[in-house]
């Protein structure tokens, strides 16, 4: 008998991918050529925002994949996107393509303005940056200025050459994006079980004794940083399960802010999900 293989765990999500970037770079050329294998000569310009729904699989760490379902947002290139519409167009975005054309240097340039509105919106996500039309090479007007300039505001983001017309640099730009953003959402998932186990971890050992100090805390956690062990200090606090063991004290305090001798005391709520942690009690959900 050959070597058995190991479990294979099939994680499943959905994903809001967007691409940003001026009229006429080339955003839906890239879709249409990345989803269809097509590419329409004749510019039709996108009037306000087309979805492109698509299920993809994702291959993990060893033999683990991702089944992804992921709703590309193609946004018109108009300003009044990024100033009008820009809520309700970028709410709950986990990745960003942003399209620039290689003839037309200003379009690079006003990425920062598309990814300035994003990151207001969502926070910090994965982006790639697209520079397409490379089939115009000849015309390219792109040069070292403007390279030392992305370098400068936008270190360590991926770029890509492509070509919505030959293909080229299409796949790579796309597959790139879609396994960033999985990672990514896979790294939060993984956080917040961590921070419920940490949770837990607390909690018990409260409940077994009943009122402790944070220094006590600490040494019972040594193993964990001591900035994550006050963080679930406070989310224990806010959730009902720990108080403070502190006459007259009725305001929440944050534990960073509080010194070592604190002693914090199990509540009577806290008392119960400790004998039975079903892990919804102490759950926090993260709306990003």
């Amino acid at each position: 008998m050959g070597p058995s293989k190991g479990i294979v765990r099939i994680r499943k999500m959905s994903l809001k991918i967007v691409l940003v970037g001026e009229r006429r770079v080339g955003k839906t050329s890239l879709l249409e050529r990345y989803l269809k294998n097509h590419f329409a000569e004749e510019y039709t310009g996108t009037l306000g925002g087309r979805v492109y729904p698509t299920d993809l699989e994702v291959g993990l760490d060893g033999e683990d994949i991702a089944l992804t379902h992921i709703a590309f947002f193609d946004l018109m290139g108009e300003h009044s996107v990024r100033k009008t519409f820009a809520e309700p167009f970028f709410f709950g975005t986990q990745g960003v393509l942003a399209v620039c054309d290689v003839e037309r240097p200003e379009t690079l340039h006003l990425i920062k303005d598309w990814m300035d509105v994003v990151t207001k919106i969502v926070g910090p996500i994965p982006i790639g940056i697209v520079f397409n039309k490379i089939d115009r090479a000849g015309s390219m007007a792109i040069g070292p200025e403007e390279t030392a300039w992305l370098r400068t505001e936008f270190p360590g983001v991926p770029t890509f050459m492509t070509s919505a017309m030959t293909g080229l640099g299409v796949e790579d730009a796309f597959s790139t994006i879609v396994s960033r953003t999985v990672d990514t959402v896979l790294a939060k998932g993984k956080k917040v079980r961590s921070g419920r186990l940490l949770r837990q971890r607390v909690l018990l050992y409260l409940a077994d004794r009943g009122v402790a100090s944070k220094n006590d805390i600490f040494v019972a956690m040594r193993q964990v940083p001591p900035g994550e062990v006050m963080d679930e200090l406070d989310n224990l606090v806010r959730l009902g399960a720990l108080t403070l063991d502190e006459a007259g004290t009725s305001t929440f305090a944050k534990a960073a802010d509080l010194p070592g001798t604190v002693r914090y005391r199990v509540t009577d709520r806290g008392k119960k999900i400790a004998e039975s942690p079903k892990g919804e009690e102490l759950a926090i959900e993260e709306i990003v």
